[in-house]
């Protein structure tokens, strides 16, 4: 059972504080930025619908599978990747903070794509 108590409500408000100082940092910015251009992209979101309305005849279908190469090698859609692997990083470091301060035996699952490596290393 949650007791609420002063200590709840202070842990509440750093976590608003960590929340509003992560979303002022300029990767977020940066990312903000790419999605926004990824979404305004109206040649790119009518592929991109194309190629999810077919998914299932992919393999079928050549030129779908070109249609998906093309999309994957589109110069917005790898900046947003980057984009997102980037934030996932951030994110994973101060997960990473905030577990190794409770205890070290914590472990954070560092799923990010782009590092290289395992796909799933771990952290503790």
């Amino acid at each position: 059972m949650l007791i609420i108590n002063e200590q709840l409500f202070e842990i509440d408000d750093l976590i608003d504080e960590v929340v509003k100082d992560f979303l002022e940092l300029p990767e977020v910015a940066t990312y903000r930025a790419l999605k926004k251009d990824f979404e305004e992209d109206e040649d790119l979101q009518s592929k991109l619908r194309l190629l999810t309305d077919n998914q299932e005849y992919i393999a079928f279908r050549p030129e779908l599978a070109q249609l998906r190469k093309e999309i994957l090698l589109n110069e917005k859609v790898y900046q947003l990747r980057v984009a997102e692997n980037d934030l996932q990083e951030l994110l994973s470091e101060l997960t990473k903070d905030i577990s190794s301060a409770i205890s070290e035996h914590i472990f954070v699952d560092e799923n990010l794509p782009l590092k290289g490596g395992s796909r799933h290393g771990r952290h503790h």
